[in-house]
């Protein structure tokens, strides 16, 4: 699609719904801007740098490529090296109040104390960027796992180099960093429970509604660390205004408010303090962790119920199995119940629909699910201590009015509200799905819970005769069972399939 195309379906989406009724042409009032995030300079015409440079006065840095596996060299172009165009774009705007860069919370999350700082990485950007220029992609895979060290994954590594960059070579622009955790639908602004994507959190949501997935890898006291998109757009907003008024502040009073020395001395502003060789400008950035945990924290046995109850009082269409989780904290438990629960009945069930002549899905479909819940492991079985003093004081700072408007303080987050609304939200705005279908779905829903019962009842009756000893206490026990296991089928008239000289009746009872 051209840029216009990609803008009109933008204003377009429901989302916007709210803000057509109190504006009904803010479409007009918006400009795209064709340029390639993967290009040095983003591949900017002269033109639209001058009205850029004439025009921005706060820029918000929010491109990235979310794939937490992508292959390196595409991660550290889009986001790593693009901070280093912003940075030369930014420095050119005449009259630039605020450049407010969005990364991740989990930039330096190999430390378990995550402060209100930018902390070294380990590795010099000239020569990670020399690397990637050189070698090919089979080297660069190799050697991946070395500069990974003790992140996860290449998108944690190229978020924390953007960030080392921005401090280093950013100096004298009014910056700074917000760093929103795991990020899901909307609370409330504009509607609750709006999402658009399978990214991250959404995606293993609508797995667990789907009955995709019946084993997670994570603690149950420990906490997940969610936060609402609202939230986060909300405290962006936000900081941009803080930092715009600290930005102006200094250029008025710079010999007399401490901390101006790092702000706002971009090339065409002379420079009005000392040296800044003396600023450490890594802990001078204001950085705003948005984040729930520290103040408003929710355990992963609290939300596991909280979502299998919305779930089953509000199933999804077509549902493969009942929705329920069990949370696993060992690796090699988790791995064998995954096996077990998952793959095997996906594999019969794909059997089956192979003889009845239907393409099979199921085994796919789980192994989808599998590779997307391995990328987020690291952040489902761990856990961080988060600095928010600068996202509290911000919070202060605000007017009552703008503070009701630009709303993100987790404090006042009703888990239980916005995990019924994100459910909800995930079958009307992401699936697609008729809120009218809610009682077909519901009968569903039990009909695959009665299946599941006698699955495991049967899978019960077929382990213990194969594998329970054969010793008088366990053989009485068997048939104690099994004969009241008959007296029930014979109590719904169809005790003739299980004939006392039939097959059944003989391979049980013998």
């Amino acid at each position: 699609m051209s840029i216009e195309e990609r803008l009109a379906k933008l204003v377009n989406l429901p989302v916007f719904d709210k803000l057509r009724v109190l504006q009904p042409q803010f479409g007009e009032k918006l400009q795209a801007v064709q340029c390639d995030i993967e290009k040095e300079g983003f591949g900017l015409d002269q033109h639209t740098l001058n009205t850029l440079h004439d025009e921005v006065n706060v820029f918000f840095h929010c491109a990235a490529t979310l794939r937490f596996n992508e292959e390196l060299r595409l991660a550290f172009q889009v986001n790593t090296l693009a901070i280093r165009s912003v940075l030369k774009l930014c420095s050119k705007m005449k009259d630039l109040n605020a450049l407010v860069h969005v990364s991740t919370a989990y930039s330096f999350c190999e430390r378990k104390d995550i402060g209100e700082e930018v902390y070294e990485t380990g590795w010099n950007y000239d020569q990670v960027k020399s690397s990637v220029s050189w070698m090919d992609d089979d080297m660069l895979k190799k050697i991946t796992p070395d500069l990974l060290r003790k992140r996860p994954n290449t998108y944690i590594l190229t978020k924390a180099l953007g960030e080392e960059l921005l401090v280093t070579e950013g100096r004298g622009l009014p910056i700074c960093i917000v760093r929103p955790s795991i990020i899901g639908a909307t609370y409330q602004d504009p509607m609750p429970g709006w999402c658009t994507t399978m990214n991250g959190a959404t995606g293993v949501l609508v797995a667990y509604g789907k009955g995709l997935i019946n084993v997670l890898p994570a603690h149950c006291e420990k906490y997940l660390d969610l936060i609402p998109v609202d939230f986060v757009v909300n405290g962006t907003i936000a900081a941009g205004w803080k930092i715009a008024q600290s930005s102006k502040s200094c250029l008025n009073q710079a010999d007399t408010i401490p901390g101006c020395s790092g702000i706002l001395l971009n090339e065409n502003k002379e420079h009005s303090t000392a040296s800044l060789e003396d600023v450490d400008h890594r802990k001078t950035v204001p950085i705003y962790n948005i984040v729930s945990s520290k103040l408003n924290p929710i355990s992963f046995r609290r939300i596991n119920k909280m979502i299998a109850s919305v779930y089953n009082d509000y199933p999804l269409d077509n549902a493969f199995s009942s929705p329920a989780v069990s949370l696993i904290s060992n690796k090699y438990m988790h791995q064998m119940l995954q096996f077990l629960t998952q793959y095997v009945p996906a594999l019969f069930i794909d059997l089956a629909l192979t003889i009845l002549g239907r393409k099979p899905k199921l085994v796919r479909l789980s192994k989808k699910c599998t590779q997307s819940i391995e990328v987020l492991e690291h952040f489902l079985t761990h856990q961080w201590n988060w600095n928010v003093d600068s996202v509290v004081q911000l919070q202060n700072e605000l007017s009552p009015e703008d503070r009701k408007t630009f709303h993100f303080d987790v404090r006042a987050l009703d888990w239980k509200y916005y995990i019924q609304s994100y459910a909800k939200g995930t079958r009307k705005y992401l699936l697609k799905e008729d809120e009218s279908g809610y009682p077909a779905a519901r009968q569903h829903i039990r009909r695959l819970r009665i299946i599941g019962y006698c699955m495991q009842l049967a899978v019960f009756m077929i382990s213990w005769r194969l594998f329970v000893p054969r010793t008088g206490i366990a053989k009485n026990l068997w048939q104690f069972v099994m004969s009241m296991a008959y007296k029930l089928v014979k109590s719904f008239q169809i005790s003739s399939t299980l004939h006392s000289k039939s097959f059944f009746a003989k391979a049980i009872f013998s």
